[in-house]
C-alpha cells in the first residue's frame, strides 16, 4: 500500500526542506540552547509558506519570494548578531551596543566598518553564500511542478502542529521579540529612546549634583576611608543558612560571622519596598522618595561630601545605568548581554573591585551591583557548581508534602545552588575589603526577594507573597562594630536605608531624616506600602 503523502509531495518537498536547513547553520552560530530552539520555531514563518504548494505559476513565485524574504531576514539577523558577538561579546540589544548606536554618526559608522573590515567581510561572505544557497533551493522548488496533492490526514496534522508552534512562539513576548521583523524595529525605537533619555539624563544628573551640593554635606572625623556597598539581586534571606535555612547555602559568610561576630552584623528583619530591581533601586538611592521633585541621590550626596564613587556592575540594564551608574565618578558595566538568559557570572566584578580598592583617593564609596540569583537560576552559577541539584533532603520532602510540583522543586534546587555560589562571591568582596585595612567597611543587601515555592507553587519575582520583598542585610568592619547588637533585630526598610548609609559614611546633611534611620534613637518604623499583608517579624 503506497503512501500518497510521500509519493505526491516528493518532487518539491526535498527542496523546501533543504531551504529550511540552509538557514540553520547561521542561526546556530548566532544563538544557543533554548534561544536557538525558539528562533528555529520562529523561522517556520518562512517555510510554512511552502508547506501547501499551489500549482499556479504566479502563486508559486509569490510563495518562493515570501519564503526567501523571511529567510534572508533571519540570515541577515544572524550575520549581524555573530559579528557583534565576536567583536564585543555582546548582543545587539545590550547597553554597550545600544548606546554605541545612539551615540554614533554616519562618519563614525563608516570609520567603524573600516576598522573592523575583516569581520565585516567575513560576515558579508557568510551572508552572500547562505543567500545564494537559499535562493537556488527556492528556485528549484519553484521550477518543480508537484502533482495534484492528496491532502492526507497526517499531512494536515503535521502542518497544523507546526502552525500552532509558530503561533505560540509569536504570542509569547520573550520568544516573539527575537523574530527579525519584531526585534530590529524594536531596537531602532530603543536607540531613539536612548538618545531622548540621554538628553534628559544628563540634565537629571546635573540637577541631582546641584541638589547634593545645596545640602552642604560635611564629614565627621570618624568617616570611613572606604565603604563597599554590595547590592545583589533576587536574594531571599530565608534561603540563606546564615539566617537559619536548613540547607548550608552560605558556609563562607556563616564562618565569617562565627569568627568575627563583633564586626559582622546580620540584620534579621530587613524588607524591600519593591519586588523588582528598577523600582527597588530608585527607592533606595532616592531615600524612599523617588517621585519627590526635590529628591536627593545617595551617590551624588557622597560625591559632594568628598567621596570618590564607583559603580561596578554585572547587570546590563539601561534604566539602572542612566538613573544611577552615570552619577558615579568611575563606572564599569561588565555584562553586555541583557535579560535573564545572560551567562555572565558575578566573579567578573572582583578584579574591578580590587582595582577600585587600591585607588589612592582618600575616601571611596564603591557600589558593586551583582546579578545574584536573578532568574534564570541555573545560569547564575557554573554548571559544575550545583551542590543541591537532584538532592532529596528535608527541604525537598517538605516541598513535596506541601504539594509543590516537580518543576518548582527543581527550580528550588537551582536557586539554592545559585545562592551557594553567590556566597563565595559575597564573601570574596568582603575579604578584599578586609585586606585593605584601615577604616574600611562593607555592607551587603539585595534589591528584592524571590518566591521559590515557599508560599505557593510559583518561582520568580512576586508582588503577592512576602518572599518577593524579604531580603538580607549584612554589615562588616568598623562601621558594623559601632552598631549595637540589639539593632540586629529591628525592622528595617531598604527604601529608608540610605539615611543609615549616610550616617555610616559620616555624612551630615540638611534633609537627613532621623526617624527613617534605624541607627538613630528617633527611628520610627512604619510598614512599606506593600499590596499584601506581611508579618514583618517573620
Amino acid at each position: 500500500m503506497h503512501n500518497p503523502f510521500i509519493l505526491r509531495a516528493a518532487p518539491g518537498l526535498p527542496f523546501a526542506v533543504l531551504a529550511c536547513l540552509s538557514v540553520m547553520p547561521a542561526l546556530a552560530l548566532a544563538f544557543d540552547g533554548a534561544r536557538l530552539l525558539q528562533v528555529m520555531v520562529l523561522s517556520l514563518s518562512a517555510w510554512l509558506w511552502l508547506g501547501w504548494p499551489l500549482h499556479n505559476g504566479r502563486a508559486r513565485t509569490m510563495q518562493a519570494l515570501a519564503a526567501g524574504g523571511i529567510g534572508i531576514a533571519f540570515l541577515l539577523d544572524a550575520t549581524v548578531r555573530v559579528f557583534i558577538l565576536r567583536t564585543y561579546g555582546a548582543t545587539p540589544d545590550s547597553t554597550i551596543v545600544t548606546t554605541a548606536l545612539a551615540n554614533t554618526s554616519r562618519a563614525e559608522a563608516a570609520e567603524f566598518m573600516l576598522a573592523y573590515w575583516p569581520g565585516v567581510l567575513q560576515g558579508a561572505a557568510m551572508l552572500l553564500i547562505s543567500t545564494a544557497l537559499l535562493g537556488t533551493l527556492l528556485w528549484r522548488w519553484r521550477k518543480v511542478t508537484d502533482r495534484p496533492m492528496h491532502v492526507s490526514h497526517w499531512r494536515r496534522i503535521a502542518f497544523f502542529v507546526l502552525l500552532l508552534l509558530l503561533l505560540v512562539a509569536l504570542t509569547i513576548k520573550p520568544s516573539r521579540k527575537h523574530h527579525p521583523f519584531v526585534f530590529w524595529p524594536s531596537l531602532a525605537q530603543q536607540v531613539a529612546d536612548t538618545r531622548a533619555r540621554w538628553h534628559g539624563a544628563h540634565q537629571h544628573t546635573a540637577l541631582l549634583k546641584q541638589r547634593a551640593a545645596a545640602q552642604e554635606p560635611t564629614l565627621t572625623p570618624s568617616s570611613p576611608d572606604t565603604l563597599v556597598l554590595v547590592i545583589s539581586d533576587s536574594i531571599n534571606r530565608h534561603h540563606l543558612s546564615l539566617y537559619g535555612y536548613a540547607r548550608p547555602t552560605t558556609p563562607k559568610l556563616a564562618a565569617r560571622q562565627a569568627q568575627e561576630s563583633h564586626s559582622f552584623k546580620v540584620f534579621r528583619h530587613p524588607w524591600s519596598a519593591d519586588a523588582s530591581t528598577v523600582f527597588a533601586l530608585n527607592n533606595f538611592f532616592h531615600f524612599g522618595e523617588p517621585a519627590n521633585p526635590q529628591r536627593d541621590h545617595l551617590l551624588a550626596l557622597a560625591g559632594a561630601a568628598g567621596y570618590k564613587t564607583w559603580w561596578i556592575s554585572n547587570h546590563d540594564d539601561l534604566a539602572v545605568d542612566l538613573q544611577h551608574a552615570q552619577l558615579a565618578d568611575s563606572r564599569h558595566m561588565l555584562n553586555h548581554i541583557p535579560g535573564r538568559s545572560t551567562t555572565s557570572l558575578d566573579h567578573a566584578v572582583l578584579p574591578e573591585l580590587e582595582m577600585a580598592l587600591n585607588d589612592t583617593h582618600r575616601r571611596k564609596l564603591i557600589v558593586v551591583h551583582l546579578l545574584g540569583a536573578h532568574p534564570h537560576y541555573r545560569l547564575r552559577h557554573p554548571p559544575e557548581h550545583a551542590p543541591f541539584r537532584n538532592v532529596q533532603d528535608a527541604v525537598d520532602h517538605d516541598l513535596k508534602s506541601r504539594g509543590r510540583s516537580a518543576r518548582t522543586r527543581e527550580l528550588r534546587n537551582d536557586y539554592d545552588s545559585a545562592i551557594h555560589f553567590h556566597d563565595r562571591i559575597a564573601d570574596h568582596t568582603l575579604e578584599l575589603t578586609r585586606r585593605l585595612g584601615g577604616n574600611a567597611g562593607w555592607i551587603f543587601l539585595s534589591d528584592h526577594g524571590q518566591e521559590v515555592g515557599g508560599v505557593r507553587n510559583h518561582t520568580g519575582h512576586s508582588t503577592t507573597s512576602p518572599d518577593g520583598y524579604r531580603i538580607p542585610l549584612l554589615a562588616w568592619g568598623p562601621v558594623a562594630h559601632r552598631i549595637p547588637d540589639e539593632l540586629q533585630h529591628v525592622l528595617i526598610r531598604s527604601d529608608w536605608l540610605g539615611h543609615s548609609i549616610t550616617r555610616l559614611l559620616g555624612i551630615t546633611w540638611k534633609s537627613y531624616r532621623p526617624e527613617r534611620d534605624f541607627l538613630d534613637s528617633r527611628y520610627r518604623w512604619s510598614p512599606p506600602p506593600h499590596p499584601i499583608r506581611v508579618d514583618y517579624l517573620s
